[in-house]
């Protein structure tokens, strides 16, 4: 028993393995001397945020909500792509920065719009706004598909 509350104490507040205090108090003095196992080190470089990919997006504008679908490449710094979205498809360019983007697209058939979006990139999630011309501005979000 009093075997048993050491691992679980040892466990609980220096991460040692239950084998090394169950191996009586040789085990329990070699968790305290700093012999227990340590955790792999944490990754020091994070991978770099990428918009590569197919993205859902919802935006909110003074005519409703739109729900196009953005495919992105990311080459370095420099995004293209392609926008689908009511009207039609058109393309898409723009960069990234960190995980800070911006690109624009031109819809519409007659009257062409240059939409201009600016946002945040986290893992699979982007928000922020978008400007539409003379249609005013709106806000959006999206997903990676």
């Amino acid at each position: 028993m009093k075997t048993l509350m050491m691992a679980v104490a040892a466990t609980l507040l220096w991460g040692a393995s239950p084998a090394l205090v169950g191996a009586g108090s040789s085990g329990a003095a070699a968790a305290q001397s700093g012999q227990q196992q340590q955790p792999p080190p944490p990754n020091q470089q994070k991978p770099a945020p990428t918009m590569t990919g197919t993205w859902a997006f919802e935006v909110h504008h003074s005519a409703g909500t739109s729900t196009p679908t953005v495919t992105i490449t990311q080459t370095g710094e420099k995004l293209s792509g392609k926008y689908v979205g009511t009207y039609g498809e058109s393309v898409l360019t723009g960069s990234i920065k960190d995980n800070k983007f911006s690109f624009s697209v031109d819809v519409g058939t007659e009257q062409k719009v240059t939409l201009a979006y600016t946002g945040t990139l986290d893992g699979d999630t982007v928000k922020g706004n978008v400007t539409m011309g003379e249609m005013g501005e709106g806000t959006f979000s999206g997903k990676r598909k």
